[in-house]
């Protein structure tokens, strides 16, 4: 990968200080999931670029097809791996990318699987309730559900905002919510 600076990426929804050159684009995806050490769901990848507007969705798909390609990364059931020729290019060329850019997306992608494993070992479901939805948590511990509580939310944004903060930390909505009933 050489790196140059010119703009040849898509630009649309891409924040000021974000990246609008392939090359660039391609050193950030084997950066994060080089610094994340296993593998990671390409779905993921794209998502953690996006979240602060570092790089243009078509961009960071057509980079990871391109890394797979090349043979900077191997996939296999939507996870991406990076291959020692990933590592050795990555290691090469990751100073030249701006350090708020690597931080932003790294911090991106350990806090998005943080919130999947999260979802994984608790659940939330969110249901249809006349004018507005319910969102049902379900805190669980060694396959034992600990709590199940559920709230009502006047609309779909407000449900989705409920389902995202708990994830966040489930285990303080139920020491919260323990604390309260002994206190």
């Amino acid at each position: 990968m050489s790196m140059d600076n010119e703009f040849n990426a898509f630009a649309e929804g891409v924040e000021p200080g974000g990246l609008r050159n392939r090359t660039q684009i391609k050193i950030l995806i084997t950066y994060v999931v080089s610094k994340i050490g296993e593998p990671v769901k390409d779905s993921l990848i794209i998502e953690a670029l996006q979240l602060h507007g570092l790089a243009n969705y078509f961009e960071i798909s057509q980079a990871l097809d391109e890394l797979l390609d090349n043979g900077n990364l191997s996939a296999s059931d939507g996870f991406v791996y990076l291959t020692p020729k990933g590592a050795l290019s990555v290691n090469e060329l990751s100073q030249e990318l701006p350090k708020s850019v690597k931080e932003t997306a790294l911090a991106d992608a350990l806090n998005l699987r943080l919130l999947e494993k999260r979802e994984g070992e608790n659940s939330v479901e969110v249901r249809k309730a006349g004018n507005g939805y319910y969102v049902t948590f379900k805190v669980v511990h060694k396959e034992e559900t600990l709590m199940e509580l559920t709230v009502y939310a006047a609309d779909i944004e407000q449900a989705d905002k409920i389902k995202r903060n708990f994830l966040k930390n489930p285990s303080h909505v139920y020491s919260t919510v323990i604390t309260s009933l002994f206190v």
